[in-house]
């Protein structure tokens, strides 16, 4: 498979999934994709156009409205379940961000953190925090996630995610507290 035809594969199953359509018909559009470029020799763009107005054609098709679902979604506004759990993440983070820059700082300082507790047990209560509340994030998104399994070999057709996002998403809340005992060791 080339380059182009992954490209518009990743962006033809994003574009489906903003749509809500389901993970069988998203896998048997990407199979179709992949039959019509290896039998044909087109290009997936030349032969079924932008991703995005692809995806608008199925899911039409399949009787849903056109367009992207999170913009749908936010206009339609949220239920009292989603905006109580959206707070309680925002809550989770707020705390777990201040309590890792507090002890962060406190760590550098050599001073005690809030309420005077050690700011290394600050520190490591704000890292659990958020990553408590990294897992949760995971937990739900892959809950709700309907599988895109391809339907001539029965694997996950989704692409994985790179190591470097990994490392972006999990390098400021490792890095701050390292830096700061780095700090606290070179000042000694």
């Amino acid at each position: 498979m080339t380059t182009e035809v992954r490209a518009y594969r990743d962006q033809l199953l994003l574009e489906l999934r903003l749509r809500d359509v389901p993970g069988p018909r998203i896998a048997e559009a990407l199979a179709e994709v992949d039959s019509h470029v290896a039998e044909t020799g087109e290009g997936a763009l030349e032969s079924f156009g932008p991703p995005r107005a692809y995806a608008d054609e199925l899911a039409v098709s399949l009787g849903l409205p056109a367009g992207r679902g999170w913009w749908r979604t936010m206009r339609a506004g949220l239920t009292w379940r989603e905006a109580l759990v959206a707070a309680g993440a925002a809550a989770v983070s707020f705390a777990g961000t201040w309590l890792l820059l507090d002890g962060a700082v406190g760590l550098a300082d050599g001073e005690p953190a809030v309420g005077g507790q050690p700011a290394l047990g600050v520190l490591l209560a704000g890292l659990a925090l958020l990553a408590a509340l990294a897992g949760g994030v995971v937990l739900r998104t892959r809950a709700a996630a309907d599988p895109v399994l391809d339907p001539r070999t029965g694997r996950d057709m989704a692409p994985r995610v790179p190591l470097w996002a990994w490392l972006v998403v999990c390098g400021g809340p490792v890095a701050l507290p390292l830096a700061a005992v780095a700090v606290r060791l070179l000042t000694d």
